[in-house]
C-alpha cells in the first residue's frame, strides 16, 4: 500500500496498492508504478487511482535535521528520481478487445485523468515591452501516465515503441515517453537562443551607427576642406604684408587718425604714406620712421 495517510503499516483509507513497482536504472528508470487493467473495472474507477497516486506523491515527510527541508515519502521509499516531477505511473490493459474499443477506452481514461498529468501551463514575454510570448509546462506536480497493451509488450518487449505517454502524440520508447519536450529545459534553450539573436542584433545596430558617425565625419571634413581650399585668402597690404583691415575685435590705434581705407595699404602704412597734418600725426609719423628724438616746439 501507498498510503496518502496513516503509515506504512496502517495506511489511511484510498491509498492506491500498485500491482507492481518496477525499476530499471539501466533504462533511465529509477521506479515505476504499473496498475494492471483486464477490464474490469470501468474508466472512471480505473481514473481515480491516478488521483491517489498524485496524493500519494505529494505526501511529505518530517525533515531530519532543523535546516533541512521536507522529503516526499515515496523518495524515502524508493529514492529520488534524477529530474524534477513524480515517478511515473503505467497502464497496462491485458483484456482482448478491438482497436477501436481499446482506443476508446484509452481516451477515456486520459480524458478523464488529464487534471493530474497535463501539468501546469506557464507562460513569458520573452523581453520587457516585446509583445512577443513564449510558454513551457511546469510538470513539477504532474503524474506522467504511460498507457500499453500486453500484445504489444509480447510483440516489441518494454524498451520498444510500445508506450503511450497522456499529452504525447504518438506511441514511443519508454525513454522517450519519459521526456518532457515542452518543458522548461526547452524553453530556457530557445530564450537563450533569442538573447544570443537579440544581442547580435544589437551589435550590428551599434556598428551601423558608428559607420554612419564615421561617414558624417568623413562628409563633414571633405566639405570643410572644400569650402577651405574655395576660400580666397584675406587680404594684404601692399606695403607691409601684413593684414588689410584689423581685426574687429581689437583696438587699433591707427584707424581713428589713419586716411580713408584705400584697399591696398592697412591703416598703419596710410598713416605712414599720408602726409602728417597734425601733431598727433607728426608724432605717429616720427616714431614710425624711428626718428625719437625730434626738437620740440
Amino acid at each position: 500500500m501507498l498510503p496518502v495517510s496513516g503509515t506504512l503499516a496502517t495506511p489511511g483509507k484510498n491509498s492506491p496498492r500498485a500491482d507492481a513497482v518496477l525499476t530499471a536504472p539501466e533504462a533511465g528508470l529509477p521506479v515505476m508504478f504499473v496498475e494492471v487493467d483486464n477490464g474490469t473495472e470501468n474508466p472512471v474507477v480505473l481514473s481515480s487511482k491516478a488521483a491517489r497516486y498524485r496524493e500519494f506523491f505529494r505526501r511529505t515527510v518530517k525533515p531530519t535535521t532543523p535546516s533541512g527541508k521536507p522529503t516526499p515519502m515515496w523518495e524515502t521509499l524508493y529514492g529520488p528520481l534524477e529530474g524534477k516531477g513524480y515517478p511515473p505511473l503505467a497502464i497496462v490493459f491485458t483484456k482482448q478487445v478491438g482497436a477501436t474499443a481499446m482506443n476508446n477506452r484509452i481516451n477515456s481514461v486520459m480524458r478523464l485523468t488529464e487534471a493530474h498529468w497535463a501539468g501546469q501551463y506557464c507562460e513569458f514575454a520573452t523581453s520587457y515591452g516585446s509583445g512577443e510570448y513564449d510558454n513551457y509546462t511546469d510538470y513539477a506536480d504532474a503524474v506522467p501516465i504511460l498507457v500499453t497493451t500486453l500484445d504489444r509488450l509480447r510483440e516489441h518487449g518494454p524498451l520498444g515503441p510500445v508506450w503511450f505517454r497522456f499529452g504525447h502524440s504518438t506511441w514511443q520508447t519508454l525513454t522517450d515517453a519519459l521526456d518532457n519536450p515542452d518543458d522548461e529545459r526547452a524553453f530556457t534553450r530557445r530564450q537563450r537562443r533569442r538573447d544570443q539573436l537579440r544581442k547580435q542584433q544589437r551589435e550590428q545596430e551599434e556598428q551601423q551607427r558608428e559607420r554612419e558617425r564615421q561617414e558624417a565625419r568623413e562628409r563633414w571634413a571633405a566639405q570643410e576642406a572644400a569650402a577651405e581650399a574655395a576660400r580666397e585668402p584675406d587680404p594684404v597690404c601692399q606695403q607691409c604684408h601684413g593684414p588689410l583691415e584689423s581685426s574687429p575685435f581689437e583696438y587699433d590705434p591707427w584707424e581713428e587718425e589713419a586716411p580713408p581705407a584705400d584697399g591696398v595699404h592697412c591703416a598703419g602704412c596710410r598713416s605712414q604714406l599720408a602726409e602728417p597734418t597734425s601733431r598727433f600725426g607728426r608724432v605717429i609719423r616720427r616714431l614710425v620712421n624711428g626718428n625719437e628724438h625730434y626738437p620740440r616746439r
